[in-house]
């Protein structure tokens, strides 16, 4: 796909889901200006599916009059032949799911500052969805109903946006919805909502603590083994307090907390505006600081590195297989046939590697990641620890960023150097052999 429309043209794939895939891509003006953009369309399998067509176009519809700084600018929609599309303001940044099991891989907590300030920006801009009315005044009626981490982008310059209204309710919608369908991602659901009432602005505030308490907790708060377990820990609403994990969470914070995520509707936060104000004025009273500018520190100290991460432990594996090579010399491999996927890697030698201990630098979750297929899905983002389960040790350390950062970038071409050193070796072991 090198063009979508005549005034944009495609740079890349960014993500897809199962409604539509989205993609980086620049405007190109009459004068030659170009803008970076993204742009959104329906997959071309649910072009002739009218229920998802109409679900798009109420999405487009609805988010073209929202214009708030929390919430992703819908710049432009349009069709070419059967595919419709829209082209939305691009985000330099990562998502929230990302950016917290990033935090989780390299064991570092969300500070309180930060975890707040994020929670009180998605606050912010779903207040002003809620509120939003029409040219005469009366309200639209939009709840958002699908607030969740992969929802929520944050930015390399700290700024917090929520996106993706397409299961958004809203009395313009013309899509008519499936009665008895519950619809958002089960563990950012409300307890009313998932016994079936009819959701307002509450739902969302429900959403907004559960991601609070994860970004400070770092584990899933709703998490059980399969859709209907996860389904009954949200319909039983059992929230564990957060300070006897992290002594920098006080009485304070964990009463607001369990506020946002009272069961009892009348106990809840009633308005986001309400929430919003309350998690500002408990900064205030603390005399903490949370700005754009922290979230974006934050945010450097924990994606600039990791690239740098992931290379390293990629080489380390290699490192790891060569030597397994040159040891055992009877893998049904030889030199220049090594499997390019990962899969392939894992399914023919991963047994070997069961002699000894894996290195304490790759675990078994990221054999796992390594292994998906290039399609595959979730990856280290669906590793969220559930909160109920307390077998594994409690992520909240407050070790610094700066503390736990990986090697040296000087050490990557040292690894290659031993690596080509052990390829040397296993070649002459296969020669001695042979």
């Amino acid at each position: 796909m090198a063009s979508v429309h005549q005034r944009y043209r495609i740079i890349e794939k960014i993500d897809a889901g199962g409604m539509a895939e989205i993609y980086k891509g620049v405007s190109v003006s009459l004068d030659g200006f170009e803008k970076a953009v993204a742009i959104k369309r329906i997959l071309p399998s649910l072009t002739q599916d009218q229920k998802f067509v109409g679900m798009f176009l109420d999405e487009a519809r609805l988010s073209m009059q929202l214009n708030h700084a929390n919430v992703v600018q819908i710049l432009d929609m349009g069709r070419v032949g059967e595919t419709y599309f829209m082209a939305m303001e691009l985000v330099d940044g990562a998502n929230l799911r990302r950016v917290m099991q990033r935090a989780v891989d390299i064991g570092v907590t969300f500070p309180v500052s930060v975890a707040c300030f994020v929670a009180m920006e998605i606050a912010k801009g779903l207040a002003y969805a809620h509120e939003k009315t029409d040219a005469q005044g009366h309200s639209l009626g939009i709840v958002h109903r699908d607030v969740s981490p992969p929802n929520v982008l944050l930015s390399r310059q700290g700024e917090v946006k929520i996106t993706d209204f397409g299961l958004a309710k809203a009395k313009s919608n013309v899509a008519v919805s499936e009665v008895d369908v519950v619809k958002g991602k089960f563990a950012y659901l409300s307890p009313e909502v998932v016994e079936g009432r009819e959701p307002d602005g509450r739902a969302d505030i429900y959403a907004v603590g559960i991601i609070l308490w994860e970004m400070l907790c770092g584990r899933r708060l709703f998490a059980g083994k399969n859709d209907s377990e996860t389904i009954e820990l949200v319909r039983k609403g059992d929230i564990p307090r957060v300070g006897p994990t992290r002594d920098d969470v006080d009485e304070d914070l964990d009463k607001l907390l369990q506020r946002a995520l009272a069961k009892n509707l009348k106990r809840r936060f009633q308005t986001c505006r309400e929430c919003e104000t309350e998690i500002a004025s408990y900064l205030a009273r603390k005399g903490l600081r949370a700005t754009s500018a922290d979230l974006a520190q934050f945010l450097r100290e924990l994606l600039d590195t990791e690239h740098e991460t992931e290379t390293f432990d990629v080489l380390t594996l290699l490192s790891h297989e060569m030597h397994e090579l040159a040891r055992l010399g009877n893998l049904d491999l030889t030199l220049g046939q090594v499997p390019l996927r990962p899969a392939d890697l894992r399914a023919k030698s991963v047994s070997r590697l069961q002699v000894g201990k894996m290195l304490d630098s790759l675990d078994e979750g990221v054999l796992d990641d390594l292994a998906r297929d290039e399609g595959g899905q979730g990856g280290l983002a669906d590793r969220l620890e559930p909160a109920q389960e307390a077998s594994r040790p409690n992520l909240g350390v407050k070790t610094p960023v700066a503390a736990r950062r990986p090697p040296s970038k000087w050490l990557v071409p040292a690894i290659v150097g031993f690596c080509l050193l052990l390829a040397l070796a296993a070649a002459f072991a296969f020669k001695l052999i042979g």
